[in-house]
This record gives structure tokens, C-alpha cells and sequence, in this order.
């Protein structure tokens, strides 16, 4: 049913742009959209606001092999920690981070619904090997943000630790233990930090990784993008 609260609908036209409604969701705004002009607005405001954001999704062919990984994963019932390893596997890593349309339309709702100061470099953070965007950073003149945009959080005993990996190095370092809060502020940029960077999130000990390097499983990673 369409709503008639503006807010509901404003929302239901931003998941329909995004693709994310079911069959039978999508057919009844599609006919809707012929009789409801309030919904012709909705959907033509988040076209506006999504579209341009595909730019920052770049295409990339996944190695071979994933269809079948992807249903293995599938039948799996419990999910399992990615291993520290992926840290030496850059291949995968950067295909991991190469970008994902729906990823990037999620960040423009983001924007739309934080209003921030416009950032030179954004980079969208997902669990390895999936689509689903978990954390928006976002870089300029006033530093760097890092915010949750789920409801992840560590093991009660850990915590979420932010790393970046410059464009050809082979080490990651450290840029802070994210807060309780799902938040991480840096008032300088770090020189790591650039177009074509990666940043990524490990669990670690309360206090951060004890060797100066991800002692835990990475659990989500994102591709740093100039805009």
C-alpha cells in the first residue's frame, strides 16, 4: 500500500529507486507513480540525488569461483570471521573494495540525511565480498568521519579499530579505536589517507591492536574515492 505520511513515502520512493523492494512492492509504485504525484516527485527527487552517485562504483569481474563461494556461504548456517590473512592478500582486498552501486546510492542517503560540510574523499565500508554498506567516512579540510550506518558492534570484550592502507604500500596503519558510539573524528588528515586508499576495520583488544598492526579478523572494508 502507498503511504500517506510524506515522510514514509519519501522513503518508500528512495527504496524503490535503489532497486531494493520486492516484485510485487516495486509493480505498485511503478502504477502508482501514474496517479500520485506527490510519488512522482519522491522518485524523480532520489533519481536526482542517486543516479550521479553510480560514478563512484567502479565495474569490476569477480575472480572465478565467487557464484559457487557465494552459495556455499549461503547453506553455511553460522557466519564465519574473515581471517587476519586477507591483510596479505591485497588482490582480493582491493576487489573487495572496488566499489558497489547500491553502496554508493547508500551513501547519498546518507548525505541527504547528515547534513555535513561537502567532502573531498568518501569511501563506503561493507563486510568483504558483499554489497551491504555498513560504514560512510567521509574526508576534507575539517578532517575525517567515520560513522556506522548499521548496528554493528564488536564482541563485548573488543573493539572496532579503523586502519588505512596508502595506494601501493603493503602495510596498514592505525588511525584509532572507534568509540562505543560507532564514531571516529580526526581533526588532520593522515598522509595515508588519499584517493585510491582502502581503509578497513579489525576487532581488536579495548585498547587497540597491541602489535601496532591487525592482530584480528577484518570484518569490514571500503575504497577511499575522491568526489
Amino acid at each position: 500500500m502507498i503511504p500517506d505520511n510524506s515522510e514514509e513515502l519519501r522513503v518508500l520512493a528512495g527504496e524503490y529507486v535503489l532497486g531494493v523492494l520486492d516484485a510485487d512492492e516495486a509493480d505498485e509504485v511503478a502504477a502508482a507513480l501514474a496517479v500520485n504525484a506527490e510519488l512522482r516527485r519522491a522518485v524523480a527527487f532520489w533519481e536526482r540525488q542517486l543516479h550521479p552517485l553510480s560514478s563512484l562504483a567502479t565495474s569490476a569481474e569477480p575472480p572465478s569461483g565467487t557464484w559457487q563461494a557465494i552459495e556455499a556461504r549461503i547453506r553455511t548456517k553460522t557466519a564465519k570471521p574473515i581471517a587476519t590473512s586477507l591483510w596479505s592478500n591485497l588482490a582480493l582486498w582491493r576487489w573487495s573494495t572496488a566499489g558497489f552501486a547500491a553502496a554508493a546510492a547508500a551513501l547519498a542517503l546518507w548525505i541527504a540525511a547528515v547534513p555535513t560540510p561537502r567532502p573531498s574523499l568518501v569511501a563506503i565500508l561493507h563486510p568483504p565480498q558483499q554489497d551491504q554498506a555498513s560504514w560512510i567516512a567521509t574526508a576534507g579540510r575539517s578532517g575525517l568521519v567515520l560513522r556506522a550506518v548499521t548496528t554493528a558492534t564488536p564482541p563485548s570484550d573488543r573493539a572496532f579499530e579503523l586502519w588505512a592502507i596508502a595506494p601501493g604500500a603493503t602495510q596498514p596503519r592505525s588511525l584509532g579505536v572507534i568509540s562505543p558510539n560507532g564514531e571516529l573524528k580526526l581533526s588532520r588528515l593522515p598522509p595515508d589517507l588519499r584517493d585510491g586508499a582502502t581503509l578497513a576495520i579489525s576487532i581488536e583488544p579495548i585498547g587497540g591492536s597491541p602489535t601496532q598492526l591487525p592482530s584480528g579478523p577484518v570484518v569490514y572494508v571500503g575504497s577511499v574515492k575522491a568526489v
